[in-house]
């Protein structure tokens, strides 16, 4: 089964035809999903032996009439196609420098059931030596978020005593790994590329253990998966995180 094929077969089964029914037009998201693939096509630029550089950051531009019906689905939609781009650079060789971001954009000058992707390279967010390095280029924090602020905290060390980063869990997926293409990059050899995932589901927290090597650990206990409550410590190989939610009032 192909790339677009086993997206085809996701989005049918999360939404057993949902999304048809929402989407009047003609616009179809498997046709999303093949722009994607060529605009990492077109866009491939070999930057070394053996590495060939594609976008990471992709933008699909849409009417208003299909953005506003879209708003329901879009979080979903936008993970699925980021599993395609994934799948479609590992295939095909394509190296990321940053996590695959597909999002969804109102164009005025658009019609319904029309659409266009632009593209662009934006590195990520890393941990390491326990410091969270966000470089200049990487797009801003969203500051709608999730009830409770979920977050995770990286200590470490500096001249004068210790200190806590944060690095706020604003969207509905989160990979952790030492890939470049994970939402928080771990430089860390006991870390797997694709290690460990954080979804918020229904206003739930949960942690996943992607098959990982090493395994995943809260608490000191391992997990495949678990809900995290505030205080939870996840530790990946030799780095450990921190889940913190505020309470509701």
């Amino acid at each position: 089964m192909g790339v677009l094929q086993r997206f085809e077969s996701r989005l049918q089964e999360m939404y057993d035809g949902g999304f048809a029914r929402v989407f009047k037009s003609d616009l179809q998201p498997t046709e999303i999903a093949g722009a994607v693939q060529r605009e990492m096509d077109d866009r491939a630029a070999i930057v070394a032996q053996g590495r060939t550089l594609v976008p990471n950051d992709f933008v699909a531009e849409i009417s208003q009439a299909d953005f506003d019906r879209l708003q329901v689905f879009a979080d979903n939609l936008g993970i699925e196609l980021a599993t395609l781009a994934r799948e479609h650079a590992r295939e095909q060789g394509y190296s990321f420098v940053g996590p695959v971001r597909i999002r969804f954009e109102p164009a005025p000058d658009l019609a319904v059931g029309t659409f266009r992707v632009r593209s662009g390279v934006i590195r990520g967010t890393t941990v390491e030596d326990g410091e969270i390095r966000r470089p200049a280029s990487d797009l801003p924090v969203p500051q709608q978020g999730f009830p409770g602020s979920p977050r995770l905290l990286v200590s470490g060390s500096e001249p004068g005593g210790a200190t806590s980063r944060t690095f706020p869990l604003t969207s509905p997926l989160t990979i952790l790994g030492r890939g470049t293409d994970c939402d928080l990059r771990l430089v860390d050899q006991g870390v797997s590329r694709h290690h460990a995932e954080i979804r918020v589901e229904d206003g739930d927290v949960v942690l996943v253990d992607l098959g990982s090597t090493n395994g995943t650990f809260v608490n000191g206990q391992p997990i495949r998966r678990v809900s995290l409550t505030d205080g939870a410590r996840v530790t990946l190989g030799r780095t450990t995180l921190v889940f913190r939610r505020d309470p509701a009032y």
